[in-house]
């Protein structure tokens, strides 16, 4: 029996992205109050912006009728096809925002509805701002409901599908690493050949977030709801945070 592991989210390959496109991006209302959000939290005028993994580019025409230049990067050519389609008056380019590489370019560095897991994206964008920039992006809210392992059930489905294969899937929360790990095993007893889909996510903490930011250069960390209101413990709502992070001037 072979095991085939496959990654579940695949960025860049054309049949998934076009899958993804009719079931993975928020609803139009959303995108634009999140968009609106961001020059609502950094209310300057004529910035150049940023926007790293901007999928479809949704955000960009809120920005774009404020008067702000709009560059946007994505790992999909798909997406970005699309958004150069939608917008114009945008820059667009296909990348993986690891191998950024410009240096104090822009105003705003923006990163929505994509977690940043790691410090490698925030010490490109640190590098990709001008002095006196902010680099803004979503935190999902520790205290949301269904974010914490601890209040949501972990779940395994066992089902036998018509064609006589088999599918096992497995949605459970790592308390011991604080991640959300997901798979999908598909079974042929015909073949031998289990292929394993997965997709993990891991939830920084608030602090764990400001060590980062502040060890790749950052002067100033904060984190606000869409009203600029500052995040507070035990708060269940909104499902994210954005984080508004400095860069400073000298």
């Amino acid at each position: 029996m072979k095991k085939i592991y496959v990654p579940m989210i695949r960025y860049g390959d054309k049949e998934f992205d076009e899958g993804f496109i009719g079931w993975g991006f928020q609803s139009t209302e959303e995108q634009n109050r999140d968009a609106q959000a961001v020059l609502n939290l950094v209310p300057k005028k004529n910035q150049t912006i940023l926007d790293i993994a901007c999928g479809l580019g949704s955000y960009h025409k809120v920005w774009l009728d404020a008067g702000h230049s709009v560059v946007g990067t994505d790992l999909s050519e798909t997406f970005i096809m699309m958004a150069k389609n939608t917008n114009a008056a945008a820059e667009y380019r296909v990348e993986n925002f690891y191998d950024l590489e410009e240096e104090s370019k822009y105003n705003l560095v923006t990163m929505i509805d994509t977690p940043v897991e790691d410090e490698d994206v925030p010490r490109n964008a640190y590098r990709a701002l001008k002095p006196g920039g902010s680099f803004v992006f979503q935190i999902s809210n520790p205290e949301y409901n269904h974010m914490r392992g601890r209040l949501m059930e972990n779940r395994r489905t066992w089902t036998e599908n018509e064609d006589r294969t088999f599918l096992l899937t497995r949605n459970e929360y790592n308390e011991d690493i604080d991640r959300w790990e997901y798979e999908e095993w598909n079974l042929n007893v015909e073949t031998g050949d289990i292929v394993i889909e997965h997709h993990f996510s891991s939830n920084l903490t608030f602090t764990r977030m400001v060590d980062i930011l502040l060890a790749v250069g950052f002067c100033s960390v904060s984190f606000l709801d869409a009203d600029g209101r500052p995040y507070t413990t035990s708060k269940e709502e909104p499902k994210n945070y954005f984080c508004v992070a400095l860069k400073g001037i000298s």
